[in-house]
């Protein structure tokens, strides 16, 4: 939609079976500056503005560059989530021929937010492709309820069970999902996550302990060592009581 302009455009972005919430409002920012390409916007406009409600593209926009010059990791070292998306969206802003700025709103905040919002609700359900570029992790039951933190690493030794796991980053690396268990007072007591090395990451098994060291590294913490397995606590089985008692008579 232009300023001082009637005319509308709708652009229909086909659904994916499987993804995340950011790979798809970065999906779609991407598809946005193509389209801008495809129609020649540069030749009537120097400025194209996407709206979008998503803070990790709001904020990604300005970090990608720095990303993509560090190899795809944070100025801590730490390899970056949907690369491959990042990678096509500064090919994409580059190419469009015109400057583009990703704009903040809130979701569905005006009849146009709404509309859009059905729009991509009914693109989930339509003939959805495949996300290629999705890693699937592996995920286990936690006991520590509530989102993980970045661990604060500080050469700890430290044990552990394992929740979920997944590969990021262009080498791939593992990022793990644990809980800390505190062997004083037999209980889990805060959930975390840091990052291995595909090696390391071999001897790491979700809903196992493992006694391990960490790095000295808050803004990248990782596991250096497992040293050891062990064993943990089961979870309390209730038994199940017969509603009726059954006497045995001779």
């Amino acid at each position: 939609m232009y300023p001082d302009d009637p005319t509308g455009h709708q652009l229909v972005f086909q659904g994916f079976a499987e993804s995340t919430i950011n790979r798809m409002e970065l999906s779609a920012c991407i598809v946005a500056l193509e389209w801008a390409k495809e129609e020649g916007i540069g030749r009537r406009y120097s400025r194209v503005q996407i709206f979008s409600d998503s803070q990790y593209v709001v904020n990604g926009q300005f970090s990608a560059p720095f990303w993509q010059k560090a190899k795809w990791r944070t100025a801590a070292g730490r390899p970056i989530d949907n690369w491959d998306l990042w990678k096509e969206f500064l090919s994409a802003k580059s190419k469009a021929g015109l400057r583009s700025d990703i704009c903040k709103v809130q979701n569905k905040s005006t009849p146009l937010l709404k509309w859009v919002d059905k729009l991509a609700k009914a693109a989930a359900k339509s003939h959805p492709r495949i996300d290629r570029g999705l890693v699937i992790g592996k995920i286990g039951r936690a006991k520590v309820q509530g989102a993980a933190t970045m661990f604060p690493a500080a050469n700890q030794v430290l044990v552990v069970r394992i929740v979920g796991s997944k590969t990021v980053g262009r080498t791939r690396e593992n990022r793990f999902v644990f809980e800390v268990f505190d062997d004083a007072t037999s209980t889990y007591i805060s959930k975390h996550f840091a990052y291995c090395t595909p090696v390391t990451g071999t001897q790491l098994h979700r809903q196992r302990g493992f006694r391990v060291r960490m790095n000295d590294n808050t803004d990248y913490p990782q596991i250096l060592e497992v040293i050891e397995e062990v064993p943990l606590p089961k979870a309390e089985r209730k038994k199940k009581r017969s509603a009726a008692q059954h006497i045995a008579t001779p």
